[in-house]
């Protein structure tokens, strides 16, 4: 008897290739993502977890507002030779930081801006040089809350100056600031936040004088004699307080739980500029202090690799370990903000009609149309414009996202053609006068947009 037994094995093997993000790539679309206020909690947290990594404070008068070094007349040429090298990184898609013997040791970079830089930044930009001093010492006596902890007649014998120049300072402090901030009561701080409100037509006729003149009276529930000495009738007086609930709050910044200052001001990442009839786009960062990879672990790290027997393999896995992560992090804050500043350039090329005119001229354009622009993938521009604000020319701070809604011009429109109604308009009455206005909207769009700006129906209003 025979047995046969037959036996067939076929291994095949096939290389397939995928494209698989570096550690270095995921970094920097994490932080591309990151709000001002939350990149401020990363590099805190880094501080503390990487000794490789320190803050440094440097008087922006002696160095280059983007990296700290010293300048020669205009130029920095460190910023030059890093826009280049940044330029060729991003022709890479990000690719990781170069080896490090090209890498700077001392290279560093600004950290994001706090709202004391800020002011500070926009009364120099308002005030002639000699009243610097003034703005300086006035911001440094804001406290927690945003009130001037000090009278100006005392910040003037302090300074030895006449109390007329503290207070115009104060003034244009209090015109640039979060709205209240740099009041130096309560009151002041409402009265501020009226005039702000004036400004978008929200008034009342005597809310302003039931807080100059009445104030303790409104504070214990005296209404009948408020009511009494303005000539009104008490329900009138209740709805004064009433508005004052509504818009009004007492303190121009105010505390959280945790201690930490929070306030409705949106601190804006980019101030899109006028100068000189140029826009300009300058991403906020802060001019006092900077990052930078420590000295000492830098010299380490280079002698480690000449000094074998002097140093352990720990201590060089430990240097090595914790430069290339300051490092990496040093180049992802640079890259992040360059890529926020070139998409900035790019809205200041194509969308300068709105930045100078308004709403009503805003023109249609997508994250994609300005990913092509600049050369990166839209999803990088999504995370660069997410959680981010822009104050553009008439000081307002508008989201990034505005330059991408369509609809917000429409919508100008319409509440336009609704509040110039001599008797109420249907929605197709209202696509037809949008029509004529070259806005091509239907029915049930012009319903939509009526709802979200909380507009009644024709048959209501």
């Amino acid at each position: 008897m025979e047995f046969r037994m037959g036996m067939s094995l076929d291994v095949q093997t096939q290389q397939t290739m995928s494209t698989k993000a570096s550690p270095a790539l995921i970094a920097l679309n994490n932080m591309l993502v990151l709000s001002t206020q939350e990149l401020q909690q990363l590099i805190q947290q880094e501080l503390e977890e990487n000794p490789a990594l320190e803050n440094v404070d440097v008087e922006p008068e002696e160095a280059c507002d983007r990296c700290g070094r010293s300048i020669s007349g205009t130029i920095c040429m460190h910023c030059a030779q890093e826009d280049l090298r940044l330029a060729e990184s991003e022709r890479n898609d990000y690719s990781a930081p170069g080896d490090d013997e090209e890498f700077d040791p001392l290279m560093m970079v600004a950290t994001p801006a706090i709202l004391s830089e800020v002011l500070l930044r926009d009364l120099r930009a308002s005030l002639p040089s000699s009243e610097y001093f003034i703005a300086e010492y006035l911001v440094g006596c804001l406290d927690e809350q945003g009130f001037l902890d000090a009278s100006t007649g005392d910040i003037a014998a302090t300074l030895n100056i006449s109390e007329e120049r503290v207070i115009d300072v104060l003034m244009k402090l209090q015109e640039i600031a979060p709205v209240g901030v740099g009041a130096r009561d309560v009151p002041e701080c409402l009265r501020l936040q009226l005039r702000r409100l004036d400004e978008e037509e929200i008034t009342h006729p005597f809310v302003e004088k039931m807080i100059s003149v009445h104030w303790q009276d409104l504070g214990e529930h005296r209404y009948g004699a408020i009511a009494q000495s303005l000539g009104v009738e008490y329900e009138q007086v209740v709805e004064a307080r009433e508005f004052i609930r509504q818009y009004l709050r007492p303190y121009p910044l105010s505390l959280s739980s945790d201690g930490n200052t929070r306030t409705n001001y949106i601190m804006p990442d980019v101030i899109i500029r006028d100068v000189e009839g140029q826009l300009e786009a300058e991403v906020l960062m802060s001019e006092r202090s900077f990052l930078r990879i420590n000295p000492l672990y830098q010299t380490l790290s280079r002698q480690s690799a000449s000094r074998d027997g002097e140093i352990s393999s720990e201590e060089r896995d430990h240097l090595s370990q914790y430069v290339s992560r300051a490092q990496m992090f040093l180049t992802n804050i640079r890259q992040r903000r360059e890529t926020i500043r070139r998409i900035a350039v790019y809205l200041i090329e194509h969308q300068e009609p709105f930045l100078r005119q308004g709403v009503r001229f805003l023109r249609a354009m997508t994250r994609a149309e300005v990913a092509d622009g600049i050369g990166v993938h839209e999803s990088t521009v999504s995370r660069a414009t997410a959680n981010k604000y822009v104050q553009i020319p008439n000081r307002s701070v508008v989201p990034f996202s505005h330059f991408f809604t369509a609809s917000l011009n429409v919508k100008d429109v319409l509440m336009e053609l609704v509040g110039n109604e001599t008797t109420p308009l249907t929605d197709q009455e209202l696509v037809q006068l949008l029509s004529a206005k070259g806005f091509d909207v239907a029915r049930r769009t012009v319903a939509k947009y009526r709802n979200q700006l909380n507009i009644l129906p024709s048959t209501l209003r």
